[in-house]
């Protein structure tokens, strides 16, 4: 506790052991025993929260507060950039002495890579078809008049605001003015929605001007419309979506103090998203229900995520490109739908609460990392652990912070250029760049050290153990594990193939077929050798491909049809305005908007079921393997600093 409490002092924030105080007693102005934190009124029950105001002019003189972050001095933050390049390269180095020294150990241990890749894909595949049936059940209901019923039981709700961060960089212009306008397309839009056009300074005059445009084109639509220009080469930045947005983030404070200052600020949702994402015209609404029916204390500690579809583009971007569409839709969908044994994830376009970004453990987005979602979603939920610890002083209560799921599909563009070799290209930077989110792995397990040594490790509820743990298995698995799984497959089949080659050559082929024909295919496979292999080194070898993968491919049709045939849109309530309809054929390739006949539907499926079977371990290798190995590297070499390559987008749909 004694070294919790040095930690906030030198932060600027200090322990009371009487009075501590959570997300909800936040209040404007500042005190002298802790800036900007005051007492609840009541101890019995927590206030609303208020905007908490930031140390300016001379409150700074003893510096900025000081964050946990792996930029910062000291051994700790440099041994945990090690870790993503030790168990990567570890376990690469693992498979190939075993293949070098023993035969037996490198089967056995592919085998079991295998099975573990197995089990945590069909995790993934049920998931994902549970999560598929809750789009569809969520689309069909009317969330706004549901908002209206909430507002007429309970008026003193009204007061919502709803403020949308839209971070971009020589993004085009019409693509950013069609997502604005699905956001229009919301009922709230005219009264609630303020959109903040978070712009780079360094896009220089062009950039100002679209912004320009885009306002002039849009903000009769909106309660409030501006754009922000974060400037170039601030001390401490690192250039991306992250510190972008804690610029836009700070100057919409600014804007809005006022206001602000006068609100719940738990009923001020944040929403950040990306220039291509076009959010389900009932979102917004569907975020604003969902947020006011939490009690309080859950709704400061939670992020709202949509499903992301990368599918605008389905049928012009390459087939290893559609694969990683698929894969995130897996990977995305089933996070949100079971989160039993590790939790979901912040990605893309998210919301939050204003109390939760506020908060003086969270003060808004870090500026020196690059995947902001992932880092935003990690350092709010140790956040909460801190706070549970610090301010309540109840060692043994789980941390609140968690990703609630809003089944209202929101719909982006897969990587794609000129070309298919300068679109496949344009993926490939894409994944090194998604890649450098190995630094999260190592983010988190310095968190959680810092905790343990901060509080104790007895002190830590099992519920906190459990959480950060969970987080860290959850990145290994996808970042570490499966790369070392794919990598060792493909030495397994190297090895086979020439032995299997040999064996059908002296005969064992037909001698198998005859066996077959005698005594039944169990009975001869295991009989046979397959040319001096184990029965499940075969089995290694071949082992991802399963009913899994049937999993895998009918998920994603049921995703992309239902998409395709406008399953995944907009339902119009009884009362919707005419600007809520949008015409999603411009926007989606493919798009028909009724039930497919046979050939589309066997369209349909036979391009993913050949996408799956072509191309899915060669997408794991150049898309996967590969860019994991060079974040690693740079990772250790040269910490979080990286550069951020802006993903290629097609002109139009």
């Amino acid at each position: 506790m004694t070294g919790t409490c040095a930690l906030l002092q030198d932060a600027g924030i200090r322990c009371r052991a009487a009075k501590h105080q959570t997300c909800g007693d936040l209040k404007l102005g500042s005190s002298k025993e802790i800036p900007g934190w005051t007492p609840p009124a009541s101890p019995q029950r927590a206030s609303p929260p208020r905007l908490l105001q930031h140390a300016s002019g001379g409150d700074m003189a003893g510096g900025p507060q000081k964050m946990i972050s792996l930029s910062n001095n000291g051994s700790l933050p440099r041994i945990c950039t090690c870790i993503p390049f030790a168990l990567l390269w570890g376990g690469l180095l693992t498979v190939v002495v075993c293949a070098s020294l023993s035969q037996f150990c490198f089967y056995t241990l592919t085998a079991v890579l295998s099975i573990f890749t197995m089990s945590y894909s069909f995790d993934l595949s049920i998931s994902s078809l549970i999560g598929a049936w809750r789009m569809r059940k969520a689309t069909s209901q009317d969330w706004h008049g549901k908002l209206e019923g909430l507002f007429k039981q309970q008026p003193a709700l009204q007061d919502v605001m709803n403020i949308v961060i839209l971070p971009n960089y020589k993004e085009d212009e019409q693509m950013m003015l069609r997502s604005l306008e699905y956001i229009a397309a919301s009922p709230m839009a005219k009264q609630s929605i303020k959109v903040v056009l978070a712009m780079e300074a360094r896009e220089g005059a062009s950039g100002t001007e679209k912004a320009e445009r885009l306002i002039a084109r849009t903000k009769h639509q909106f309660a409030d419309i501006f754009a922000t220009f974060h400037p170039a080469n601030l001390p401490g930045d690192l250039t991306g979506k992250s510190s972008n947005t804690q610029w836009a983030y700070r100057q919409m404070l600014n804007r809005y103090s006022k206001d602000l200052s006068q609100l719940d600020i738990s009923r001020v949702l944040l929403s950040v998203g990306d220039a291509d994402t076009l959010w389900h015209p009932q979102y917004f609404s569907a975020l604003t229900y969902t947020a006011l029916s939490m009690p309080l204390e859950q709704r400061c500690w939670s992020f709202f995520q949509s499903p992301m579809l990368l599918f605008r583009n389905l049928d012009s971007a390459p087939a290893m490109t559609r694969v990683t569409g698929y894969a995130t839709l897996l990977f995305e969908l089933a996070g949100l739908t079971n989160q039993t044994i590790a939790p979901a994830f912040c990605y893309s376009s998210y919301s939050m609460t204003l109390a939760m970004a506020n908060h003086p453990l969270v003060d808004g987005w870090d500026r020196d990392v690059i995947a902001e979602d992932h880092h935003m979603f990690c350092k709010c939920f140790f956040a909460s652990a801190r706070e549970t610890v610090v301010t309540q002083n109840k060692l043994h209560r789980a941390p609140m912070a968690k990703v609630e799921p809003i089944y209202l599909p929101s719909t982006a563009f897969l990587v794609e250029s000129d070309g298919y070799i300068s679109s496949c290209h344009a993926r490939f930077q894409q994944a090194c760049r998604h890649s450098q989110g190995v630094a999260e792995l190592s983010y988190t397990c310095l968190q959680y050290i810092s905790l343990i040594r901060e509080c104790g490790f007895f002190k830590l509820s099992c519920s906190a153990h459990f959480g950060s743990l969970a987080i860290i298995y959850k990145m290994t698995a996808v970042h570490m594990v499966n790369q070392v799984e794919a990598f060792a497959v493909i030495l397994a089949t190297v090895f086979a193939v020439p032995n299997l080659f040999r064996w059908s050559l002296a005969g064992g082929l037909s001698q198998l077929m005859g066996k077959v024909a005698a005594e039944g295919l169990a009975a001869a496979l295991g009989q046979q050798s397959f040319g001096g292999l184990a029965r499940w080194s075969i089995f290694s070898i071949f082992g991802t491909i399963s009913p899994v993968l049937v999993l895998m491919i009918c998920t994603s049709y049921v995703v992309v049809s239902d998409l395709l045939e406008g399953k995944l849109t907009q339902r119009r309530s009884e009362k919707a305005d005419a600007e809520e309809h949008v015409d999603v054929s411009r926007d989606v390739q493919g798009f028909v908007g009724k039930t497919m006949n046979f050939v589309g539907k066997l369209k349909t499926l036979s391009t993913i079921c050949f996408d799956y079977i072509s191309w899915a371990h060669c997408t794991l290798i150049f898309y996967g393997l590969l860019p994991v190995m060079i974040s690693t590297t740079k990772l250790l070499c040269n910490g979080q600093k990286c550069e951020y390559i802006v993903a290629a987008k097609p002109k139009q749909v």
